[in-house]
């Protein structure tokens, strides 16, 4: 059965209880409300009786006294007195009345019982009037004598008979209004055992049913899929309970099923992909082990040639200086050719110079002389050295690093030449720190470089479009070699756009050491 049906049953059945429950009390509520009525109706019916004899014996005794004095009637006390036992009687009438109205026919005794009163009220009456109003003279022994056989047998007995058995059928009426009373709380309270018992028992069943049928499925259905989640297979799944438990069982078990095939699916996947992964990387790094070691040959063979070419260079340098020291003993084509071969030398020089500078960089041979210097007298002599102007400005008089002297220097002057190449005719150099950092800057107002260009430049070689396209002479090494130089020293170096316009390079470089230099063995040469 499933559980919607289940407790809609539960559902019904406790609304009908709580409906009987409901539904008794406003009974109960009701029956109270007229057996209180049928009792007020019971004692009011019997106060009036009550009320009529005493107001009868009143009027007997003045029509005694009448008759006793020889009047002939008995004056405004006695007619009042009438009037208000006819209003008793017409009182007790629609008495009984409402009461036949609330029980039926049962009280049309009492009904026919009034009228008999009335009768022998009136009979009575009209006797005494009688007696009262003859005109033969009567002695005081013989009217006595009458009126003792009068009371004695009209009133004493009949009606007084009929007085007592109204009352007592009032009496009868209200003992039984009481007795019916105790027997309907009796049965009404056996009645609502009986609902408290059921709605007792229905929550018991329920609860039992709730157990059976909700809670403990849902705690098994936690317990299996947590054994699910960890990929435990092994057993079927059952939750019992409702029929939608054991549906939901069987969904979970085809998926159970499923997921074992593709667990099982999914580890050969693994391991043949494991494998494969294993195999390629084997490969990857055969060839990345090839790479390196090709890459560390090139450097190393860039640095021994850079390295070997200083020597002959520096020969051809020497011997051209010397021949040329005597060029007034020789022809002018010989001085001009030593001359093309002296500076030819000087310029290759100087690349073979910047090229062993960058091998040695990225072959981590690149040592450093490290002091506390004022890096605003390197800029200074490097200013000094540069054939055109340059405005220095500076935040302050000592700004101290510890930096090599040589290659910092170097690297300014690397990039005032850059500037003087490929920029515009205003260069200027700017200092200045924070508090783990000195920053240099060099400004020109040229026509810049654009963003590709600027990505590009620190690479060996690259020459941006403002030089190529005007035949300006360089090598392209001047940025690469400021940069080794400026990453020796654990900095960096940025390229920006000025607001005017222009190129600004910027050398960010600490004011101490790193952590870790880089390890060198070889001496600048």
């Amino acid at each position: 059965m499933r559980s919607t049906t289940l407790f809609g049953i539960y559902a019904v059945v406790v609304i009908g209880l709580i409906g009987g429950l409901a539904g008794l009390t406003l009974y109960n509520l009701e029956k109270s409300r007229w057996w209180d009525a049928r009792t007020q109706l019971a004692q009011e019916s019997y106060g009036l009786h009550l009320k009529l004899e005493t107001k009868l014996y009143r009027l007997f005794k003045q029509h005694s006294g009448s008759l006793l004095l020889g009047r002939s009637e008995g004056g405004a006390a006695e007619r009042e007195l009438r009037a208000r036992i006819d209003q008793t009687l017409l009182d007790i009438r629609r008495t009984i009345e409402r009461e036949i109205e609330m029980v039926g026919e049962e009280e049309l005794e009492e009904l026919e019982l009034l009228a008999e009163i009335e009768a022998d009220i009136r009979s009575l009456n009209a006797t005494v009037a009688a007696m009262t109003s003859t005109k033969d003279p009567l002695e005081s022994f013989v009217q006595a004598e009458r009126l003792a056989a009068l009371m004695d047998g009209g009133i004493d007995v009949e009606l007084d008979r009929k007085i007592a058995a109204a009352l007592e059928e009032e009496i009868e009426e209200t003992e039984e209004v009481l007795a019916d009373a105790v027997a309907f709380r009796a049965r009404n309270e056996k009645l609502v055992y009986v609902l408290v018992a059921l709605a007792v028992g229905t929550l018991i069943v329920a609860l039992f049913s709730f157990n059976g049928q909700i809670r403990q499925p849902i705690v098994r259905l936690r317990i299996e899929i947590d054994r699910l989640r960890g990929a435990d297979y092994s057993k079927p799944v059952v939750l019992g309970g409702s029929l939608e438990f054991r549906e939901l069982g069987t969904v979970l078990q085809d998926m159970g099923e499923g997921l074992a095939v593709r667990e099982a699916t999914r580890a050969e996947q693994k391991k043949k992909l494991e494998e494969t992964v294993h195999d390629r990387t084997a490969e990857l790094q055969q060839l990345i082990n090839k790479l390196e070691m090709g890459e560390e040959n090139r450097k190393q063979l860039m640095a021994d040639i850079s390295h070997e070419l200083r020597t002959p260079l520096a020969i051809i340098l020497g011997e051209a200086d010397v021949t040329l020291r005597t060029q007034h003993k020789l022809s002018l084509e010989v001085s001009d050719a030593l001359a093309r071969i002296r500076d030819s030398a000087k310029h290759t020089n100087q690349i073979v110079d910047d090229l062993l500078t960058v091998a040695r960089l990225e072959a981590g041979q690149l040592r450093l002389d490290r002091k506390k210097v004022n890096l605003l007298k390197i800029v200074q002599d490097a200013v000094s050295m540069f054939p055109e102007t340059v405005l220095v400005e500076s935040s302050g008089a000592r700004i101290i690093g510890s930096v090599d002297e040589v290659r910092l220097r170097q690297s300014v002057l690397a990039l005032l030449h850059n500037a003087k190449r490929y920029g515009g005719p205003s260069i200027s150099v700017s200092l200045r720190q924070s508090a783990t950092t000195n920053i240099i800057a060099v400004e020109d107002d040229g026509s810049g470089l654009s963003p590709d260009e600027k990505s590009r430049a620190f690479e060996r070689f690259f020459r941006g479009s403002n030089a190529s396209g005007r035949g300006i002479e360089g090598s392209g090494l001047g940025l690469p070699v400021v940069k080794s130089i400026v990453l020796a020293h654990g900095g960096t170096v940025e390229l920006e756009d000025p607001d005017g316009g222009g190129l600004r390079v910027i050398m960010k470089i600490p004011k101490e050491p790193p952590q870790r230099p880089v390890p060198t063995d070889v001496a600048p040469g």
